[in-house]
This record gives structure tokens, sequence and C-alpha cells, in this order.
């Protein structure tokens, strides 16, 4: 569906900057009539911008207020999380307005002491409260819905990656580079620290305990996600500061170390001066020159930088692969990576899909699409008759388009399969968005499959006319077979999944398990089930008017298919039934990591895959 632009005329810059002086002294005067009130005190901060209680809760109200308005998922929360948002925004706002600002006096500004004292608490003040806002947008359990910092905090971090294998806490990689590092700080041997060690406790406190804290600031659609990441941030995270320079952990083989934490002020970063000044406190060592970390806002991941860990990671299937074939996406990155393996004298394919945002791929020197990558590769199975091990387990989405023409190359000849599904809440935004396609001439359109104009435009009519908060889910796409080059692929298909495998990756696995095409092995997807759609003109990036946080407020849904290529609009209740946000793709076959996985690069994965394939009929 096209949306048409409309052209209003606007007031160009250079007219404003062409008034004259007198004119100028008009407005001056004007203004000077104005009374000014609740003018903010933006000197309340005695070294850098302290958010003080009028800021917070001017943040706050803000943010609540676009949730109302424009969050797609806001009223299907209700029922799929038990999200209460009338009690939520009251105890936010509560929350604030018990936390008094920390002001100072003018004795205490002429004090060194009583001054510095203070800048600490308005730093300690700010971070406690960056936090309450990560914690809040936590409570919608939405992985596509979080608040990043428009200046971000410094990344706290050690040289140890955990993470849950056989259902216990684990050290999985470690940084050399820096434990060596911290060794000459700390005149402590770390040597002992070692892969496969089990994490007992962190500061005294279990660390199955001290995963659960960290839960609640983690924006996650499934329980698992959320999991990962508080693992994760167990030693490495911008949030939720120790107030301390060291990490202590309890290992059950190598005892109980004291580690020293770095905080990452990166050379290439805005410098936060709230955030270092609150870990200056405590002595927290910086080190961006030797060991670098940043985070990517677009694709909402950490670039470790310098950091080179030696261990386990899920991406390291492919090491596994002979033949290995690495295929580089548009950001430089790995997209696709191709190869095969063998094992008890048996040969698989093996593809993993990195990503879905990139629209090209490049093997050496030679460009070509995403698809073309994929095609390629699917062809050389079908000449060569062999099965295909699908890798989605790390896959953190992008464009939702592209699962559907995936679908399409692994489809079995002559096949149509129905595709994904999408539905809109009734809110001022997405009225503004659609409705001006609904008004215009439509010359020659295709009605041979899927939606037409004339029934999207019933529908959205319809639910405005009952004032309902959603219409009905209905499908805009169909699946063929691949006639270009693989012209149907009918050799054996294993997906691997886990909560990694996120928004376009949802829609790969849900199709997967709904043509029936690939048995999934592994835990779920991630469950996601909402998305963004906008125009050159609107789009739902909210940022609050002191510019300290932003985001992009998720302002449509999508969802599982139909049963049937011919049902286009379902019935007015099928966002309960059909979205997918929190009802992650469940595997077929239950597979979680093991110690296995460890040792040897995700070798479990790879033959728990090929097991499935010789049991399979």
């Amino acid at each position: 569906m096209k949306i048409y632009k409309s052209v209003f005329a606007t007031l160009a810059l250079s007219t404003l900057l062409s008034i004259q002086a007198s004119h100028a002294e008009v407005f001056t005067g004007f203004a000077n009539k104005v009374p000014s009130q609740n003018l903010k005190d933006v000197y309340s901060g005695l070294k850098f911008h302290y958010l003080d209680k009028e800021d917070r809760l001017l943040i706050i109200n803000d943010f609540l207020k676009t949730v109302e308005l424009e969050y797609a998922l806001l009223p299907l929360k209700v029922k799929r999380i038990g999200l209460d948002f009338n009690k939520l925004k009251a105890k936010a706002i509560a929350d604030e307005n018990s936390i008094d600002s920390v002001v100072a006096s003018t004795a205490d500004k002429a004090n060194t002491e009583a001054k510095a004292r203070i800048i600490f608490l308005q730093a300690k003040s700010n971070m406690e409260f960056l936090d309450r806002m990560q914690a809040l947008v936590a409570n919608f359990k939405d992985t596509h819905f979080s608040v990043q910092e428009k200046i971000s905090r410094p990344i706290v971090y050690t040289g140890l990656r955990l993470f849950r294998i056989d259902g216990k806490i684990v050290v999985g990689s470690i940084e050399n580079k820096f434990m060596g590092l911290a060794s000459k700080l700390s005149g402590t041997d770390f040597s002992r620290i070692a892969i496969g060690d089990e994490v007992l406790s962190i500061n005294g406190q279990p660390v199955e305990d001290k995963i659960t804290s960290l839960k609640k600031y983690i924006a996650g659609s499934s329980e698992e996600f959320i999991d990962s990441y508080a693992i994760r941030a167990l030693t490495i995270r911008n949030f939720k500061y120790d107030e301390s320079n060291s990490i202590t952990i309890a290992f059950r083989n190598a005892g109980v170390f004291k580690l020293p934490l770095f905080a990452n002020n990166a050379k290439d970063s805005t410098p936060r001066l709230d955030a270092i000044t609150y870990l200056d406190k405590f002595n927290v060592p910086t080190d961006s020159s030797t060991i670098g970390l940043s985070f990517d806002k677009v694709t909402k991941t950490w670039n470790e930088g310098a950091l080179s860990f030696e261990g386990y990671s899920t991406r390291k299937l492919h090491l596994n692969l002979k033949d290995l074939s690495e295929m580089i996406g548009d950001d430089g990155a790995p997209a696709l990576r191709s190869g095969y393996f063998i094992n008890k004298g048996k040969t698989y394919g093996v593809l993993q899909i990195l990503t879905f945002m990139t629209k090209n791929v490049k093997v050496r020197d030679n460009q070509i699409s995403f698809i073309d990558g994929i095609r390629n590769f699917i062809s050389e199975l079908k000449e060569n008759q062999l099965p295909l091990i699908l890798d989605l387990r790390v896959n953190g989405g992008g464009n939702g388009n592209l699962p559907a023409q995936v679908l399409s190359v692994l489809a079995q000849e002559n096949v149509i399969y129905p595709g994904a599904t999408s539905g809109f809440r009734m809110t001022s935004y997405m009225r503004q968005v659609q409705e001006p396609g609904f008004h215009q001439e439509l010359v020659g359109e295709d009605q041979s499959f899927g939606i037409t104009m004339d029934e999207m435009k019933d529908f959205f009519q319809k639910t405005i006319d009952e004032r309902r908060n959603y219409t009905p889910m209905f499908a805009a796409e169909i699946i063929p077979y691949d006639m270009q080059k693989v012209k149907g692929f009918d050799n054996k298909i294993v997906a691997l999944v886990t909560a990694d495998c996120v928004s376009a990756c949802d829609k790969m696995s849900f199709l997967l398990k709904s043509s029936k095409r690939a048995t999934i092995i592994g835990t779920h997807s991630n469950g996601t089930g909402a998305g963004f759609l906008s125009t050159n003109e609107l789009n739902t990036k909210w940022e609050d008017r002191l510019r300290v946080f932003e985001t992009q407020v998720p302002n449509y849904l999508f969802g599982v298919p139909g049963k049937s290529i011919e049902q286009t609009v379902f019935d007015e209740n099928s966002v309960e039934n059909m979205c997918s946000e929190n009802r992650p793709t469940i595997a077929d076959v239950p597979y979680s990591p093991t110690m296995l996985d460890v040792a040897r690069n995700n070798i479990g994965w790879l033959q728990k895959a090929a097991q499935v394939i010789e049991e399979s009929k």
C-alpha cells in the first residue's frame, strides 16, 4: 500500500531571519510583558546538569502520556502479562514525588567539603533516576521497547563473560588481555579462573539472587531473553552501578577473587559528567585506549572494540564447518555464513543467518543481494541432495520483509504459504498514517491476491465506528516458492532457535513452524510482536523535553499467519489470538547449551541437529 505525501505551504527559515530590527524590538517588548511561570532553574546542578524533582516528573509524565497515546501493545499487555497501566503510572509518579531534590545552601557552596558531598549526591540521584526509568520501561516486557540515554553512561565491566549452561552460571569466555592488566593493577594472579568454572555468588549474594535483582532493568518479551541479558549484566553493564571499584566472585573450583572493575569512557563518545563523577567517587579506573566498548543505538548491541574473548560464544558454531564461506553485510559485519558439517560420515549443509538488517552481502570482492547469497547456497544443497541446518540463534532482526523471501527460497516446489499478519491499534498516529492512502484515486490495483485497499478501508472504518482498540489482523502477502533460481527445495530442514532470535527473526521462526517447512530445535524465539511503521513525515520517535532519553515506540502489530491464503481479514478479536508478542515460537525439539558446546564451539547443537534429521521420516 502506498502512502501519498500531501504538500503543505511552509514558512521558510530565511523569512524569519530577514525580520527588520524594528520588528524585533516589537517582539522583545511583547515578550517582556508576558510573565514567566515555573521557569526551570538550570543552575541547581553544582557541577553538571542535575535532574531535580521537577525535571524527573516532567520526563516521566511526558513518557507515560506518549505510551498511552502511541504504544501499539498497551491494551494487549493487560491480557498477555497482566499489566495494570494506571497502577504503574500512579506508582512511577508517586515514587518521584517522594524523592526530594538535592539542593545546596549558600553556605554549602562556600564550603569545599560540603560542596563535594552535594555534587556526589546529585550524581547519585541522577544515576538512580536513570535506573528507575530503565526499570519503568522494562515493566512492559517488550524487547522492542526500551529507553536509551541520549548521552550514554560508561560501561563498567571485567574480563569475564558468564552464561547459563546446564542450568548453572559458568565462566564461558575470558579476555586475557584485560585479565593481565587487572593482575598488574591488583597484584593478584587470576590464572586459576578457568572456562567452565561455576559461579556461586557475587559480592556475597547468591548468583541467582543477583540475576533476579538485575532482571527488573531488562526490557524483554520473554523470560529467557531477560534471563540471558541479566546474566550478561553480572560482569558488563551501564546501569545499577555497584558502589565499589571491584567485584567479588566466588567460584566453585577457583575460590574467591576480587576482580577490578573498569569504566569505559570511549574517546569518540560524549562524556557524561554525572556518571563520571559518580564512578570517580569509588575510584573506578578507565581504559578507553586498549579496551573499548560502545553501544550502537540502531542495532541495540554492544560493540566490544579491542576486546578479544577466548572461549565460548553462541556465534562460533561456524568453527566446526568445512568449506566455510562468510558473507559480509552492509555494515561490515558478517551477515551470512555457510559451510558443511560432517558427522558420522554424513554431510549437512549449515547456514547461519546472523541478521536481517542488510540488503546486500559481499563475498570477497563480489557484492550480491542478501537473498541471492542464500539462494546460491540452497541451490548447492539441492544439487548435492543435502539437508539444511539453519542457525537463527543470534539473529537480532531487521527488515521484516526478508523472512518471507527466505521461506520462499526454502519452499518446496509449487507450494504457496500464507504470510505473516499485521494489525493496528487505533491511535491518532495510526489514523494519520493510514487514512491518506484510503482517499487516493487508485488506478490498476492488483487484487489477484492479498488484501485489497477497499477491504482495508472497510475494517479500518468499522474499527473507528465501533470505537475498538484494535483492527482485525490482516494478511498482506502470500509466499510462493522461489521460481527464479532454486525452483523448489524438498530437502530436510532443521532450524536452531533461542530467545536471541528477535523481531524479524521471530517472523522467520513462526513462518517455518506454520509452514511445517522445518523442525525447530532449541528453546523458543524471542516473542516480539510489534514493530515500527513510519512515513517521511511521521514516526513515533520519542525524546523528553530535556533531551535526556529517547526511544522508538512500537506502533503496529505483527503475528502468525492464517491457515489459508484465501483468508485476508480475520475476526474482530484476532489480535488477541494472532499477535506474537510475548508468545514466542516454541521449539519442536528441546535443546539448551551444554558444557560440550562451551568446550567445542557449539558442536552439541550441530550434533543434535544431525540426530533430528536422521531420525525424521
